[in-house]
């Protein structure tokens, strides 16, 4: 077959297994990090909040964003526009391992460096590890771009060859200006891009050393890339050491670089063994970022790639030998420092080359014939074709079986990827009478509400979120009032046996329970109240039931901040025996987002304590606390609190 119908067919499967069912199938939902993204991507899109680094959400480098925002613009508030820069980048993937592969070994055997591209094409087109995260609106798939690109140019101009046609002299400096900026690129994309500076580093040094004829002629070029580099890197590394407390992120993972720091290097060396053995023996041990602890390769194909790194390591003095092992040894780095390791996501620069390293096997077959006489090139060839189909074929079948049925139902994923939210908003896309819905999870005050924007494709269901393991329950404006949660996240048993009082009807939609009341259940609280807090929330009354208080709310007016409540059980003399606070927390990640919607009822059922005489209860907005103190939303009256009797 034309070896362009080939590029082709490897491209086009690649892309197929990115994007079909991107929008739900698998991932099975949207998990926090996506959410993360799209808040950071519509503060660009609505407040030109344009940064080098964002803090929020544990931090990110900025350039991914602004391209996940372009996709946001175009099509909109949904998982497609999130995810399809992601299928885009590992679709240009392929396309980088293909064309480095050509520049490294065609030159030489222009066959069998063809060849050699082709089969390590086709292998990344459909491994798990680059198909997974071309399927991910997460950023760290666009780093093997943009240091794949820079190890295109380079390659261009240190061989003076663009693919296999020279280049001219005023060409080579400036793909030497370009490798430095697409590296540059790179480090501003995801954290374990600052590797790159240690690669080149290590591989410039390697150059002056072993090559050092062709290092005096390109000096000018790499110094020109050096000055590249370092213009387009240095604003993030600035920003960074002005503002250390920006990634602590980074000191909750580094566990290993602080043991090696204070003299242990049992952590890097256990990190080292681990990672050695992914590529053929236990992969990344976490199912959010894996099938738990499923290898890159399966065996025979790991056979050809460790050979494949030995034969590389025979030949160390070529420097395109010598290229591939610096780069897959220092991609490696930001995982052997962390936790978790093998961490598939912190060395996911090494997908520039892994696939290289088996395909070498096609490299070294012209070699064979002197070792074994019988062996003619043409049937090696046609041997080699053989294998390499069905190593493609093989992992095709795997890896969309992986993608569709294994990883979607495996370990956390449903509960990370709120497969019960994508569960929900399929059953409001189909029942459009439903218009207003409170919703249980673990994150009402911050994650919830944009979790559920990206998934429901209607803009006209007013949902209210809340956490029913505090005891919390949300009756919902109209009717029938609708209620969802998780299955595996249960209503405190006192609201399970008043929602049967009701009348409600259970069912389950997927992960999802649904209990559904015909009509508003009446609220007559025995001690009635009718105070108004903030002019956002009234207080309608209360219960005294055995050893709880239930008090009852109602939302008049959204609120702009968060609220939290506080109640205090006072004993005889006005000291507080016990304090109760529930809904919003203060968020230093400015992550908060609006949660409940006007004629929403509020039940919260608190435990009563002995010797409880007196109640002292009202609302604060957590956002005020730091420094403080608290600022109370007033009553009417202009009281920060109430106090009603236990009698």
């Amino acid at each position: 077959m034309n070896r362009r119908l080939l590029i082709l067919l490897i491209l086009l499967t690649a892309f197929a297994l990115r994007v079909i069912g991107i929008s739900g199938a698998s991932p099975p939902g949207v998990e926090h990090d996506e959410v993360a993204n799209w808040l950071i991507d519509r503060s660009i899109l609505d407040e030109g909040n344009l940064s080098i680094y964002y803090t929020r959400a544990y931090g990110h480098e900025g350039l991914f964003h602004v391209i996940q925002a372009a996709s946001v613009a175009l099509l909109g508030d949904n998982l497609l526009a999130l995810r399809l820069p992601a299928a885009f980048a590992g679709l240009l993937g392929v396309a980088i391992t293909y064309t480095l592969t050509k520049l490294l070994f065609a030159p030489e055997r222009k066959k069998s460096g063809e060849y050699m591209a082709l089969a390590a094409a086709g292998l990344l087109a459909v491994l798990f590890w680059p198909v997974f995260y071309g399927r991910l609106g997460l950023r760290a798939i666009w780093l093997p771009v943009f240091s794949g690109l820079s190890a295109i140019f380079w390659q261009q101009a240190w061989s003076g060859k663009r693919f296999v046609a020279p280049s001219p002299p005023h060409l080579v400096a400036l793909s030497f200006v370009l490798a430095g900026i697409m590296a540059g690129l790179g480090v501003n994309t995801y954290m374990a891009g600052r590797a790159l500076p240690i690669f080149y580093a290590l591989f410039i040094l390697y150059l002056a050393l072993f090559h050092w004829g062709k290092f005096r002629q390109k000096w000018q070029g790499i110094l020109f890339f050096a000055l590249a580099f370092g213009a387009v890197s240095a604003p993030l590394f600035v920003y960074l050491q002005t503002n250390p407390g920006a990634e602590f992120r980074v000191a909750e993972v580094a566990a290993p670089l602080e043991a090696l720091k204070a003299g242990d290097v049992q952590p890097i060396l256990a990190n080292g063994v681990k990672i050695v053995g992914v590529f053929g023996f236990a992969g990344d041990p976490l199912w959010r970022q894996n099938v738990a602890g499923q290898p890159v390769f399966g065996p025979l194909l790991a056979i050809l790639f460790y050979a494949g790194v030995f034969y590389a390591l025979w030949r160390w003095r070529e420097a395109r030998f010598a290229f591939l092992l610096l780069w897959l040894g220092t991609a490696v780095i930001p995982s052997l420092v962390t936790i978790d390791a093998p961490s598939s996501i912190r060395m996911i620069n090494a997908l520039v080359v892994i696939t290289i390293f088996p395909a070498l096997f096609i490299h070294i077959s012209p070699k064979l014939s002197t070792v074994f006489p019988n062996l003619s090139t043409k049937t090696a060839k046609l041997v080699l074709t053989i294998l390499f189909s069905m190593f493609f074929l093989f992992y095709l079948g795997r890896t969309a079986r992986d993608i569709f049925v294994t990883w979607p139902n495996g370990g956390e994923v449903p509960f990370v990827w709120q497969t019960a939210f994508r569960d929900t908003a399929v059953f409001l896309d189909k029942n459009e009478g439903v218009t207003a819905v409170s919703l249980a999870g673990w994150s009402p005050d911050t994650m919830d509400a944009p979790s559920m924007a990206l998934l429901l494709r209607r803009d006209d269901v007013a949902l209210s979120h809340f956490n029913p393991q505090e005891g919390s329950l949300i009756l919902p404006a109209g009717q029938p009032v609708t209620i969802f949660r998780p299955t595996d996240l249960p209503l405190d048993p006192y609201w399970e046996e008043k929602l049967a009082q009701w009348g409600a009807t259970t069912t389950t939609t997927g992960l999802a329970t649904q209990y559904a009341i015909r009509h508003t259940p009446p609220i007559q609280p025995q001690f009635s109240q009718n105070t108004f807090f903030g002019s956002e929330i009234r207080f309608l009354g209360y219960d005294l039931v055995d050893d709880s208080l239930v008090t009852y709310w109602q939302i008049e007016r959204v609120p702009a901040n968060g609220r939290r409540l506080f109640v205090h059980f006072l004993d005889a003399e006005g000291n507080v025996l016990v304090e109760d606070y529930h809904f919003d927390t203060e968020d230093p990640q400015g992550l908060w987002f609006p949660h409940w919607q006007a004629g929403d009822t509020i039940l919260q059922r608190h435990s009563l304590p002995t010797g409880t005489e007196s109640i002292r209860l009202g609302w604060f907005d957590p956002a005020t606390c730091t420094p403080g103190p608290c600022q109370n939303l007033t009553t009417e009256t202009g009281e920060p609190y109430l106090v009603i009797s236990h009698r």
